[in-house]
């Protein structure tokens, strides 16, 4: 019994993961489960300790736009605004690999993700692996990153 307790006493460590990099999306190793591939998807990361923020640029067939948005790190829900859309997620960490279950409405129809963010490759590739799921059913998705500033 005493055993547990001290257990139970002990601090919650983080992993030590840091996404943080300029990431440019590599077309060709992703997989977009169906969607139309974007002509380009650049993202920029900046991790602190509780907390991620992320701004994107996409370029596709409807043009180019620019999103930015907030995860939280610390098991909280974060809100945030994309495409017009209001969007709530919960982030935890399962060892090295941040998950990240998110849902909001698109046109009134409901849309629940969930995403594996994965360093590979010594911190040189992102991969954000997802599963989407609307009334109409499942998509599996995989988005790799090619970290712009890091060495070979």
């Amino acid at each position: 019994m005493l055993r547990t307790l001290l257990l139970l006493a002990i601090p919650v460590v983080l992993p030590a993961v840091d996404f943080s990099g300029s990431w440019i999306l590599a077309v060709e190793k992703s997989n977009f489960g169906g969607a139309p591939a974007p002509q380009s998807l650049t993202m920029t990361v900046k991790q602190r300790e509780t907390q991620l923020d992320v701004e994107s640029s996409l370029v596709d067939a409807r043009g180019g736009s620019t999103s930015k948005y907030t995860l939280d790190l610390s098991g909280k829900e974060a809100e945030n605004w994309l495409r017009g859309n209001k969007v709530v997620s919960n982030s935890t960490w399962r060892g090295a690999t941040l998950n990240v279950k998110a849902r909001t409405l698109v046109q009134g129809t409901e849309v629940k993700t969930v995403d594996q963010w994965q360093l590979e490759e010594s911190g040189r590739v992102l991969t954000i692996y997802r599963t989407a799921t609307t009334p109409k059913g499942e998509m599996e998705q995989r988005f790799v990153y090619v970290n712009t500033l890091a060495k070979p």
